[in-house]
């Protein structure tokens, strides 16, 4: 029956207070999602120690018509061309490897691959200075190097994109 004693604005009133506990729920929930996102995000929220790196990569570039191969040569600087931030300097290029595709005999029901003729696949390994941090792998001025990754690159007289096929960490 004491119930009965409180008014209806006395009860809004108790269900709209906000005290200590309703503080430190609510920090809680944040901490745990902060600790989630950091769990599944590549980049991490909270910093860890990167390290520098002597880094070897080669990039195989595609179809390159035989006009252009000899635009890239040895120690020549490479930039990035998205970023504009120089991502090394090559150390070789591989002019041999004829471009090739998939040609289909309709009459023995095979397949071979037949080079084309004019065009090549240039293998060019690059040499630089990459900062290597845990969460997020190799890097160079904010541009990832990793195997795999799709790379556009700019020669002094050559730009062209190409994939990323090879790594290797110089000792």
């Amino acid at each position: 029956m004491k119930n009965s004693n409180i008014s209806a604005a006395d009860k809004k009133m108790r269900r709209g207070r906000f005290n200590f506990i309703d503080v430190l729920i609510i920090l809680a929930v944040l901490l745990l999602g902060a600790i989630v996102v950091n769990l599944f995000l590549p980049s991490s929220l909270f910093k860890t120690s990167s390290t520098e790196k002597q880094l070897q990569y080669t990039v195989e570039f595609v179809g390159v018509d035989e006009v252009f191969i000899d635009k890239i040569n040895d120690n020549d600087t490479v930039i990035d061309s998205v970023s504009k931030y120089g991502v090394g300097t090559v150390m070789a290029v591989d002019k041999s490897t004829p471009y090739t595709v998939l040609q289909y005999d309709n009459e023995s029901k095979v397949g071979h691959l037949a080079a084309v003729e004019g065009k090549y696949n240039l293998l060019v390994t690059i040499s630089v200075k990459a900062e290597y941090n845990e969460s997020e792998g190799y890097s160079v001025g904010g541009r990832r190097i990793a195997v795999g990754e799709k790379l556009s690159l700019r020669f002094p007289d050559y730009a062209s994109e190409g994939y990323c096929i090879n790594l290797s960490v110089a000792e």
